[in-house]
């Protein structure tokens, strides 16, 4: 095709091709009859002819005017950010998530060398509704040169369904001396996690999966993060003649547009292992909707082979692969794609922009385990895009389980931040006293096992009811027990070397199996409270209460004395109702008063002392907002299917619900009843039963109102 296309120009006119090169071929004109002077109008005319050519190859050479890509156009101009000292990315390792190899660490790339930095320096925040929490989740910080990483720990631990939004911090000042501000570098908690490749493209991990995945998780509840395609378009044009006389030995001639992703702000070009061919470009600011570049020089082109084979060449692409890096403008280094350059015949100037042929719909948001199970061909469409060493990509969220081991304060008190888990398991001591009064506090439903405590303990802080439970644990200090009005504490074979004191508990009481408390039990309680013991060892009880109590002593004896300055009123009346009346002594200034009373009683076993087992529960149970009811065989099928309980409890008791809903038993139907919850909410149903041998079982059953 002739050149002629790009321009035609007599005396009285110039065909318009676009304002600004209407001007410029204006003034050409001009520039034309002031030095040629006055000609005949062939002559005029091939001369104009040639020196427009000039002038195109020179537009071309100088400002790459983007041609392609105008309709994709987006109708702002590209604005430029401020290109940070610094391009971050997360790579995957050894290191383990919940098992399975492949979780990941922050690499980060800075301009020049940094110094010394320690893990004091750097810190990580979670995002929760506007405010900024710091989570304790670095574990190594190493310089070497230019480069940072930053290793990770605790993943297991950190309640990501509040928030998946993190800031990895470095502090100002800490690299260089001019650094004025902290580094700011946001990422998704996912970002951490082991892939799929990792995860599921093993054939070793078929026991860990089901052990650690689908042992809490339905593959519906299984989420595969797809990272979006940023680069979504790229557009060639090779001049592979050059633009002028194809007899000249002009420089060739490329123009190449990448539309992105507006989350793409910055794009790093490479070209072999030339430095001129390398480009660090801001997004395009004559309407292309991304980035837009030109190249002259490319001279080497090879023959794409041919299906079937053919003598003739039907197109050429470059032998040097063209490297695109998109970043974000914190940094982060979003996606890179390799291309050869492509031209469909040397003796002719074609756009080529079938470079990205994926189908964007399946891109940039989860799918569940299930969409790709029942649809290989979206999985697929997902592989052939992306780079097979890029599968690890694609992040696998789902919920590690109801329990988790902790061995130290750090992961504790992230545990007990974090209400999915139901039982917290201690692995040997946790010193507490670098906290406030050095005392932990626990203020949420839950089950702690073993271990020891060097320090206070308090359960629940008295502002709400909570069902808190100690199990087999020693605390090398006081304990407080302050579960609320209508609260529960179960402090079953664990032992306190300090003092216990209760505050709060109510009349769902609190309960002590084969408990110890070396500095005795002070009673000092503002609300009715009840207190029942089976013990083999005595308890020393010390009443200062403020409201009326009743103490129940299935087994163990009791010591009771009234404490000094307290008195007996019918405000806070003392009753005592014990299997044996010998099994409990008694000071004379409490039997004196009306407000004591010892009766001696058969008392039933304490069932919430009995140990309990937790079952593993898959999923929510969905329920149509018409008709909120479930009954046993529904509750059965949410137990895991390793369980032996399953389908062995049949007598369920409702223990807690969430706030505002109302459940009832029909004893009748067997049918449970809910009413107070509304559409689209997800509330969780504490449950207990035991088997034929009076084993306890609880769960909690997830209920979801569609």
């Amino acid at each position: 095709m002739s050149n002629d296309r790009f321009c035609y120009l007599n005396k009285s006119s110039v065909m318009p091709i676009k304002s600004r090169e209407d001007l410029f071929l204006k003034s050409i004109k001009g520039l034309f009859t002031e030095v040629f002077g006055t000609k005949n109008k062939a002559g005029e005319n091939e001369q104009m002819k040639q020196l427009c050519k000039i002038a195109l190859a020179f537009v071309l050479t100088v400002s790459m005017l983007s041609v392609g890509l105008k309709a994709d156009a987006a109708t702002a101009i590209g604005t430029p950010v401020e290109k940070k000292p610094y391009e971050y990315e997360f790579k995957e390792t050894a290191a383990l998530y919940n098992g399975f190899t492949g979780a990941k660490n922050v690499v980060i790339t800075f301009d020049k060398n940094i110094r010394t930095i320690t893990k004091e320096d750097v810190y990580v925040v979670q995002q929760v509704a506007g405010t900024d929490i710091e989570v304790p989740i670095i574990d190594t910080v190493s310089p070497v040169g230019k480069v940072l990483t930053i290793t990770f720990k605790n993943l297991e631990l950190i309640d990501h369904k509040k928030s998946d939004d993190f800031k990895l911090i470095i502090k100002k000042g800490k690299l260089y001396f001019d650094q004025l501000t902290n580094y700011e570098l946001p990422f998704k908690f996912y970002d951490l996690l082991p892939g799929f490749e990792s995860v599921f493209v093993n054939s070793n991990n078929a026991k860990l999966i089901n052990e650690k995945i689908f042992m809490h998780n339905e593959p519906r509840e299984v989420i595969i993060q797809v990272p979006p395609i940023y680069m979504t378009k790229i557009e060639t044009i090779h001049r592979y003649k050059g633009v002028v006389d194809p007899s000249n030995n002009a420089p060739n001639l490329s123009n190449i547009d990448v539309i992105a992703d507006s989350r793409a702000a910055r794009l790093k070009v490479k070209l072999g292992t030339s430095a001129q061919h390398e480009r660090d470009l801001n997004r395009s600011v004559t309407g292309v909707n991304g980035f837009s570049m030109g190249q002259a020089g490319i001279t080497e082109l090879s023959c794409v082979e041919n299906d079937p084979k053919t003598e003739t060449c039907k197109e050429y692409k470059q032998s040097d692969d063209f490297e695109l890096t998109a970043y974000s403008e914190h940094g982060r280094k979003l996606e890179t794609k390799n291309f050869k350059m492509r031209v469909n015949d040397r003796e002719k100037d074609f756009k080529i922009n079938d470079y990205v042929t994926a189908d964007l719909k399946f891109f940039g948001k989860p799918v569940n385990l299930y969409e790709i199970l029942a649809s290989p061909d979206l999985l697929d469409k997902i592989v052939r895009e992306v780079d097979v060493r890029a599968l690890n990509d694609l992040a696998v969220v789902y919920s590690v389980g109801n329990s988790i081991e902790v061995k130290n304060l750090e992961q504790l008190q992230l545990a007990l931040a974090n209400e999915q888990f139901k039982t917290i398991n201690v692995s040997g001591t946790i010193n507490v006293n670098s906290l406030p009064d050095d005392t932990l506090i626990i203020d949420r439903n839950v089950t702690i096992k073993g271990g020891k405590i060097e320090g206070h303990l308090k359960l629940g802080n008295g502002t709400a009811n909570k069902m808190i439970r100690l199990d087999d644990m020693t605390i090398d200090g006081d304990v407080t027990i302050d579960v609320g009005a209508e609260g529960t504490a179960i402090v079953s074979t664990s032992t306190v070397l300090g003092a216990t004191t209760i505050v709060s508990g109510g009349e769902k009481s609190v309960h002590f199996n084969n408990f110890k408390s070396d500095g005795g039990i002070d009673i000092s309680n503002n609300s009715p409270l009840r207190i029942v013991t089976s013990n083999s060892d005595p308890l020393i009880f010390r009443y200062n209460a403020k409201a009326p109590v009743q103490l129940e002593v299935i087994s163990g004896k009791v010591d009771l004395s009234l404490s000094p300055g307290n008195e007996l009123k019918e405000s806070n009346a003392f009753t005592v109702l014990a299997n044996k009346e010998e099994d409990v002594a008694t000071t004379p200034d409490l039997t004196a008063s009306n407000h004591f009373i010892l009766n001696e009683k058969v008392l039933d076993e304490d069932d919430k002392t009995t140990a309990t087992s937790v079952l593993v529960v898959a999923g929510n149970l969905q329920l149509p907002a018409a008709g909120m009811e479930f009954d046993v065989t529904m509750i059965n099928s949410r137990i895991s299917e390793d369980e032996p309980a399953k389908g062995k409890l049949t007598d369920w008791k409702i223990v807690n619900t969430p706030e505002g809903w109302t459940v009832d038993k029909d004893n009748l139907s067997g049918k449970f009843s809910i009413t107070g919850a509304v559409q689209s909410s997800i509330g969780s149903i504490i449950l207990e039963a035991k088997d034929d041998e009076g084993k306890s079982y609880t769960m909690e059953l997830k209920v979801e109102i569609i």
